[in-house]
């Protein structure tokens, strides 16, 4: 998760989202939003999974995400049955 929220502003960018409009996609306050990108708020389990699928379905940042190696390990090994 510590991964994503350090690039939470990069990946905003490559989509060309502000953060308004993906906390509205992600179904929390725009304030919710800035304090997890910011750091100064740690987000929950479901947000990241939330942000996961909405970055990995954009081809302007699915690479981005795959370069980060942001995706948890336990759910690659679970869905790959490596």
């Amino acid at each position: 998760m510590e991964i994503l929220q350090d690039n939470l502003s990069a990946l905003r960018a490559r989509a060309d989202i502000t953060q308004e409009e993906l906390a509205n996609i992600l179904g929390i306050s725009r304030q919710t939003y800035y304090a997890i990108e910011s750091k100064k708020k740690q987000m929950s389990w479901n947000i990241f999974m939330s942000m996961i699928f909405f970055f990995h379905e954009l081809k302007s940042t699915s690479e981005m995400l795959k370069e980060l190696k942001i995706y948890p390990i336990d759910l690659i090994l679970r869905f790959n049955g490596s």
